[in-house]
Formats: structure tokens, sequence, C-alpha cells
């Protein structure tokens, strides 16, 4: 889908249906019905998909061609690492600190908004070569 209507549009979507869909798709998976419970996974999982499906073409052009390999691998590993390692460690003490077990949809959230906000500052690439503007001669 990125391929037919761009990176951004998909990204933006899925961080803002992350804002906006995080608190009821945590209340749904912490409902005791399971076909509930599993809605709410599914929910979560499409707006992951959109995500993560866009995210390693924009990645690689967001970058310039000659330290691209760099480049991606070391923001992407090392951000992963980072907010990704410490994301359950800040998940389990928000529970534990306020008793809700949908208290990490604020964390999500958080991140959704702030993913919004950046995703204004990548300019969409996906009809161009690897990122790389079409000359008059082509």
């Amino acid at each position: 889908m990125s391929d037919r209507i761009g990176r951004k549009p998909l990204m933006l979507l899925a961080s803002m249906g992350g804002l906006v869909c995080a608190l009821p798709l945590f209340w749904l998976l912490n409902h005791p019905s399971e076909l509930l419970a599993q809605l709410g996974q599914l929910g979560l999982v499409l707006l992951m998909g959109t995500y993560y499906g866009a995210l390693p073409a924009t990645l690689v052009e967001a970058s310039p061609s000659t330290v691209r390999c760099t480049a991606v691998a070391m923001g992407y590993n090392l951000c992963f690492g980072l907010f990704g390692g410490l994301s359950p460690l800040v998940a389990t003490w928000l529970v534990e600190r306020t008793g809700d077990e949908i208290a990490p949809a604020f964390l999500m959230m958080t991140s959704a908004a702030v993913t919004f906000v950046t995703m204004f500052w990548f300019r969409e690439t996906y009809r161009t070569s690897f990122g790389v503007a079409p000359t008059a001669a082509a």
C-alpha cells in the first residue's frame, strides 16, 4: 500500500489510529470475553502492521545513499533497543503505579503523538527513485 498511496499517509494514519484507538483497544484487550480480547489484538496488529509496513522504505528513503546502510542500521537498532527494550518496563511501572491495567495505552498514545508530529518533517518520497528526486533529463 505504501507504494500506491505513499509512506507518509500510512504512517500518519497509523499514528493517528494509535492516538485515538489506544484506550478502546486496551479496554478490549482487558475484557473477559475472549472474542473481544482478540478483536483488541486484531486492532493493534492492524495499526502496527500499517506503521511497520511503511517504515523500512521510509527509513531508507530518508537517508543519503552514501551512508544509507549505516544510518538505517544504527538509527533503527539503537531506537528499537532503547525504546523497545524499556517500553515493557515503563508499561509495567504504569500498571503498578496506577493500578489500572489499561495504563500502557497512555504510553502508546504518547508515542503515537510524537510520531504523528515527527512525520510532518519527513517529505514524501514514494514516487522518487530511492528518495532521490528525478532529474530533468529523466
